[in-house]
């Protein structure tokens, strides 16, 4: 049985983040990676359309007759295997032919389907419900989650798209040059726009992320800024072995943890911490780790955030949480760790006494990762 996290009843229910946008802007890459990197359900509602289509395709239906694919694909069953993997009627499908060109050309006859799309709509619903999931999907921010905590509309231009798309291309398959892509992209832009049920929408709360130049971790770096700004305790289940999080609901002292490591003496060392040159928004170039001993600090005044990086020889993906008002953020010995300040910003140390400090240069990779983080949580 998972923990319930911390916050009361306004953050118990589910987080899902629901992922929009027009075809080949890259969402189906970022949900399945972004779901791996949270731990949570990866639901690709595009990946049922295209399972239904292969179906249809499969049994001969009559592609101009839409009674007849509806009342196909509403006999159906489509859902997923743990590792994300679609079955239809609980045979896998092969990812190779759920992209291939011949599927993407015909889908449109199941997608413009409304009653196609009200069963698909009412298994995505049901795979949802009460869990915390990353969902994709056309109109998984209108029709399929609406309530979802983050929306977000993952857009890019259609030559960037065009070019995505031809650098997936069948080998064996003639490719069409970038113009015509571009020009398919469009029409369909089109289509389901002015779709009659299910067309794509941008909605008013829904974050606009434009990913022309961005690299995939970028992309979701950002999109974790933004769901952590709406569940502050998102990442804490993802952090277990590097920190530890101790809350005062009341006014006083509050014991967190010991300094040292079990069997060394129990002295700390206390300070404050104003923003160093090196550990602001913009200049923050490396991480560190300790040996011997834990360290706690909390947040006095201002805004800081806390990035982690694992426990490994090398900082691995950077998990970046704000500190909160009336919490201690304990860090672990040897977790990767910077605490990034921003300007005016005041928070209270505490270390063991027996800390060694050792320091690692971030690569150009790691550094626009963190920069994503921080143009979300602290913009300057």
């Amino acid at each position: 049985m998972t923990q319930p996290r911390p916050g009361g009843p306004a953050m118990a229910r589910p987080m899902v983040i629901a992922i929009d946008g027009p075809a080949g802007a890259g969402k189906s890459t970022v949900t399945r990676a972004l779901a791996k990197r949270l731990g949570m359900l990866f639901l690709d509602t595009g990946a049922m359309y295209r399972a239904a289509t292969i179906g249809v395709l499969d049994a001969g239906i009559d592609h101009d007759d839409a009674q007849a694919v509806a009342g196909f694909v509403r006999a159906r069953h489509i859902d997923f295997t743990d590792a994300g993997d679609v079955r239809l009627d609980g045979a896998l499908l092969a990812r190779s032919r759920l992209r291939s060109p011949e599927t993407t050309a015909e889908i449109w006859r199941v997608a413009d389907n409304p009653a196609c799309r009200s069963h698909l709509v009412a298994l995505q619903q049901a795979l949802v419900a009460g869990r915390d999931a990353v969902v994709e999907g056309r109109d998984a921010t209108t029709v399929i989650c609406p309530d979802a905590q983050l929306k977000i509309y993952l857009d890019a231009s259609p030559e960037e798209r065009a070019r995505r798309r031809l650098s997936e291309w069948p080998g064996d398959k003639p490719q069409p040059s970038l113009m015509e892509v571009v020009s398919s992209i469009r029409d369909r832009d089109d289509r389901d726009s002015h779709r009659e049920v299910g067309a794509l929408t941008l909605t008013d709360d829904a974050v606009h992320l434009f990913t022309d130049g961005l690299a995939l971790n970028e992309v979701i770096a950002r999109i974790i800024a933004y769901a952590v700004q709406r569940q502050p305790f998102l990442l804490e289940k993802l952090v277990l072995d590097q920190l530890i999080v101790g809350r005062s609901r009341q006014p006083g002292y509050v014991r967190v943890a010991p300094g040292n490591l079990p069997g060394a003496s129990d002295g700390w060392q206390l300070g404050l911490t104003n923003p160093a040159p090196d550990r602001m928004p913009g200049t923050t170039r490396s991480l560190t780790r300790n040996h011997g001993g834990r360290q706690a600090g909390t947040l006095v005044q201002g805004a800081a955030i806390l990035c982690l990086a694992g426990r490994g020889p090398v900082p691995e993906h950077v998990v970046a949480l704000p500190m909160l008002p009336q919490t201690w953020y304990i860090i672990e010995p040897e977790s990767w760790h910077a605490v990034i300040q921003a300007h005016g910003t005041i928070c209270a140390w505490a270390e063991s006494d027996r800390i060694i400090e050792e320091r690692f240069e971030l690569s150009a990779t790691q550094i626009s990762e963190l920069e994503s983080f921080l143009g979300v949580y602290l913009p300057h």
